[in-house]
């Protein structure tokens, strides 16, 4: 019997991803998430039935968990993000760090089934070694993207140091999501050309912001993060949170449900992306 089970899954896990990618493309269905489809913890690998790369949506998934280096194209134009599309009336939540997280933050995203996006560190305590919490981030909703191993900053590092940060970060990620984003966050969104150029080339967009909440300034009130927020909002715009951060979860809870009164999508970095070159595209 275990071996029919095993032969049945073989069979069936092709015709199930082609079924779900080509009803995805043809809009019938709201893309999601390869992990959200799939439950790869259940896959025996042994099968051999998934290919190791594949651009689904907004991303690469892949099973081969290293040597991940090369697997996406160079990130063209090169330039730091701080806004998307402004012909959309959508709003990027990003959260960064890892370090002190407020489960309550992924409790609500999750809750409100709201579509956002983490900047997660490779090392230091987070990705690396709280696998659990990578996979609590992903489950809640978001998007895990890379925010460097060491939380150093990236200007005036050689590209080698640079180069490593990027793909140590991710390996750490993509061992749990089986994802790669093309999207970095340099620690306090600093960066030179070089640095901005070498993640290009890895295939990386830097990304910045159009807003802060403010919260990691200690003191700020609940009142002046949501007041600031608000007062900044505008199509496309990409919201700074973090993890740790003061009054995160509060402002959170109010500036969500304000935000989409006023008509806009609080979504992902890369919904919010969508109709700009900065979009990863499945090679022809």
């Amino acid at each position: 019997m275990k071996t029919s089970n095993r032969i049945t899954k073989t069979a069936l896990l092709p015709a199930l991803l082609l079924a779900v990618l080509a009803a995805a493309a043809c809009g019938r269905v709201k893309s999601v998430p390869l992990h959200q489809a799939f439950s790869f913890d259940k896959i025996d690998k042994s099968a051999s039935v998934l290919p190791k790369d594949m651009v689904v949506g907004d991303h690469l998934v892949t099973y081969d968990e290293t040597n991940l280096a090369g697997k996406l194209p160079p990130a063209r134009p090169v330039q730091a993000i701080t806004c998307g599309n402004p012909e959309l009336k959508r709003v990027a939540i990003t959260i960064d760090d890892g370090w002190n997280t407020d489960m309550r933050i992924l409790e609500l995203l999750k809750e409100w089934d709201i579509e956002w996006t983490a900047f997660l560190i490779g090392g230091r305590g987070v990705a690396e070694s709280n696998l659990d919490l990578v996979r609590a981030v992903r489950d809640a909703g978001a998007e895990v993207c890379n925010h460097t191993y060491s939380h150093y900053v990236m200007s005036g590092k050689d590209h080698a140091f640079v180069v490593d940060e990027l793909w140590r970060s991710q390996e750490a990620i993509t061992r749990v999501t089986h994802e790669i984003y093309p999207y970095t966050r340099f620690s306090g969104g600093a960066y030179d050309d070089a640095c901005l150029q070498w993640a290009a080339e890895q295939g990386f967009w830097m990304v910045n912001w159009t807003v802060s909440s403010g919260d990691t300034s200690k003191g700020v009130t609940v009142d002046f993060q949501v007041n600031n927020i608000l007062g900044n909002l505008r199509p496309g715009a990409i919201i700074l949170f973090h993890f740790g951060g003061y009054n995160t979860y509060e402002v959170l809870s109010r500036v969500i449900p304000e935000i989409q009164r006023r008509g806009y999508e609080v979504t992902s970095l890369s919904r919010v992306l969508e109709g700009t070159p900065f979009v990863l595209r499945a090679p022809d």
